[in-house]
């Protein structure tokens, strides 16, 4: 098979969300399907309430295995206080500043510890399909 040999750019643009709650526990949740011919992640946007620090743990699923990828800490009150939300891109590609993954895959996020009663965490994830 011949490698392909001209670039090929997002189409469409796409934003997910998930939000967490205390009755998510630690359990991943999908950012979105991925396009028919892979999606780019550019920006992944993270913010609390919570009283407490969430760690959030970063996840490429290939419909049956989650495969780690990295933790992004969010500080007491991140984006809701005078704390700016998180960039996770930073710490998941630091170097390309972006992720790719491709179709039939996912990419999730779930919370390191349970979070506190009545308080939130926002992933906010965008991008494009190709």
């Amino acid at each position: 098979m011949s490698a392909g040999t001209s670039p090929i750019f997002e189409a469409a643009i796409r934003v997910d969300a998930v939000q967490f709650t205390i009755s998510d526990a630690t359990t991943p949740k999908s950012l979105g399907s991925i396009g028919s011919n892979g999606t780019r992640f550019d920006s992944i946007m993270c913010s609390t309430n919570d009283t407490a620090a969430v760690n959030l743990a970063f996840y490429l699923n290939n419909g049956s295995t989650n495969y780690y990828i990295g933790v992004v800490n969010l500080p007491i009150g991140t984006g809701y206080t005078t704390v700016a939300r998180v960039e996770a891109m930073a710490v998941l590609a630091p170097l390309l500043g972006y992720l790719v993954v491709p179709t039939g895959w996912t990419l999730q996020a779930g919370c390191v510890a349970t979070m506190t009663t009545g308080k939130t965490t926002d992933v906010v994830a965008m991008g494009g399909d190709y």
